[in-house]
């Protein structure tokens, strides 16, 4: 710092004029007075004015220079070169103080912003822990933690989860192939994912034995119902200390040895977005492919009913008819067939755009146009039903047309033959009694089978608005062992909650659904009628009957909920849950 001050008072005295010569040197000396070498104590001046950064005992000497210089004005300029090299010195120190200052805030900030940047730490104290997604719709799971990063995948509701970690407010899951982060405000856990996994969970027991008897009670001594061999599974429907209640293919309940068992419990899982494509693009082609086959299926039995009507029309036309009656039926009916040919080519336009809509990226759009060709289709159905209720009509009163004027002629006969003798008389009046009084039970019987049919129709009523429910799922997702009807379900979930929405309560299973309710005979089955089909060994698969030879069903986990000929496998038996 001493160096320094004598550099700034050397550079003062030039600013002056002062002349340095080798007698006119300056140099740092401090209070007691001491002179430089080479210099004597005449030839210097003590300044008392103290620079500043320097200490009170330091002080500025300055040597005298020529003899037109007088002590005074030496001094003098001595002392105005110090306070200058002073003020100097003190702007200098205050810039410094003030970048200094500067320096220090712009660290302070980006220490805070480094802070800030690193509060989020990601946490795994809840890693493999089991949780369930819970929305209306689906969950979207991304790439990263953040609502602005790619979608990667979707859970549905109820959809299992394991956590794999926790960042801020962003759970790190994995569902079926799918892993990525969602926000944890749609998933549920601790006791409220426990009692989801026991309301959602389908509990399998594996066999892990050569063979496995199933007992009517648990315990060994009670009676055996059937054999069950290594690797057969069966749903369990409750655990029993050492004992499982189990449900068989058949639907018969029994119970095994736990310990001879291997329990698993299966949860629904997500999907990625490419099996969610993948899944769509099968629903779609399971769609045309049913769509096209109900379509020549309509079309053929169309085509047969109006061969049929043409034959009844032709045959009655060689009876005596009224022309009135049969213009008026032939217009009927063909009006009925031309509705029949509108209707048709309607539902082929919507079905053309079904197709096209799937080369759209509008996924809503794919949707919407399905619905419309599903529509079409039932107006179509719906206009062949018209039709062949015209084609009946009129056939039946063509048929009684016929009957009467047989009837009449066969009456005018008789009476002329009654006329020739007394004897046939009398016989025919007898069995003119008898004709009369086997018209009568004819007409009870007329009047019994309609009362019948009226009671009949009246409960069908509930069978068709169930059918009539059901089919407005078609086209949402098959999920093993759910019961959603929006969000997923199996065959028997399906059913289950469909027959729920009417205050019908029926067994979880297909095999346990075949055991419950009415037994119906394939040949009489109804609108909302339950179809059971078997794999060979017993009930595998339950549909639900919604007329025309149609059933609805949550098929496969490719196909999800769709309409299929009711024949499109062998059923082997019916029950009815409503009446």
């Amino acid at each position: 710092m001493m160096k320094k001050a004598v550099m700034q008072f050397t550079a003062c005295c030039l600013a002056v004029g002062i002349a340095v010569s080798s007698f006119g040197m300056a140099a740092l000396a401090d209070n007691s007075g001491m002179t430089l070498a080479g210099l004597s104590e005449k030839n210097t001046v003590v300044v008392s004015t103290t620079l500043a950064g320097l200490s009170e005992t330091d002080s500025v000497i300055a040597v005298k220079g020529t003899a037109k210089a007088s002590a005074e004005e030496s001094a003098d300029d001595t002392s105005e070169s110090a306070a200058d090299t002073a003020e100097s010195s003190t702007d200098e120190a205050a810039e410094t103080a003030a970048e200094t200052s500067a320096d220090t805030s712009v660290a302070e900030t980006e220490a805070a912003e480094t802070e800030t940047e690193t509060e989020l730490v990601y946490d795994t104290s809840m890693s493999g822990e089991t949780a369930f997604g819970q929305c209306d719709n689906y969950i979207n799971v991304r790439s990263e933690a953040s609502a602005d990063s790619e979608v990667v995948g979707k859970i549905y509701n109820n959809n299992s989860v394991t956590i794999l970690g926790q960042l801020g407010d962003w759970y790190e899951i994995q569902s079926g192939n799918v892993t990525g982060y969602v926000n944890a405000a749609y998933i549920a856990t601790g006791e409220e994912a426990s009692t989801i996994a026991e309301e959602t969970a389908y509990n399998v027991a594996t066999v892990n034995a050569e063979g496995l008897w199933v007992h009517t009670e648990a315990s060994e001594d009670s009676e055996t119902i059937a054999m069950v061999y290594y690797s057969d599974q069966m749903e369990v429907v409750a655990y029993e200390g050492d004992w499982m209640k189990v449900v068989l293919e058949d639907g018969t309940y029994g119970y095994v040895n736990a310990w001879y068992v291997d329990y698993d419990s299966y949860y629904s899982t997500g999907e990625t977005l490419e099996e969610e494509q993948e899944r769509l693009d099968e629903q779609w082609l399971a769609y045309l492919a049913e769509q096209e086959a109900a379509a020549e299926a309509a079309a053929a039995e169309a085509a047969a009913a109006e061969a049929a009507a043409a034959a009844e029309a032709e045959a009655a036309a060689a009876a005596t008819t009224t022309t009135e009656t049969t213009t008026s039926s032939s217009t009927s009916l063909s009006e009925a067939q031309s509705a029949v040919d509108a209707a048709y080519q309607t539902y082929l336009d919507a079905q053309e755009a079904a197709d096209e809509a799937t080369h759209q990226a509008d996924e809503q759009l794919v949707y919407d146009t399905y619905d419309a060709a599903v529509a079409a289709y039932q107006d179509y159905l719906n206009a062949v039903a018209e039709a062949d209720e015209i084609k009946y009509s009129s056939s039946t009163s063509e048929t009684t047309t016929t009957t009467s004027e047989t009837t009449a002629a066969a009456e005018t006969t008789a009476t002329e033959a009654a006329a020739t003798t007394t004897e046939t008389t009398a016989t025919e009046a007898v069995q003119t009694e008898a004709a009369q009084t086997e018209t009568a039970a004819t007409e009870a019987q007329t009047e019994a089978t309609t009362t019948t049919t009226t009671t009949s129709s009246s409960s069908s009523t509930t069978g068709q608005s169930i059918a009539n429910y059901a089919v407005q799922f078609v086209g949402n997702p098959y999920v093993y062992g759910g019961t959603s009807l929006t969000n997923g379900a199996d065959c028997s979930g399906f059913t289950q909650s469909v027959f729920a929405h009417f205050g019908i309560s029926i067994s979880r299973t297909a095999a346990s659904q075949a055991s419950g309710g009415t037994a119906v005979s394939l040949s009489d089955i109804q609108a909302g009628d339950l179809l059971f089909y078997s794999n060979g060994g017993g009930i595998s698969h339950v549909a639900l009957y919604i007329g025309n030879g149609q059933i609805v069903h949550a098929s496969t986990s490719s196909t999800g909920i769709i309409i299929s000929n009711y024949n499109y496998r062998t059923p082997v038996c019916a029950r009815r849950y409503w009446s």
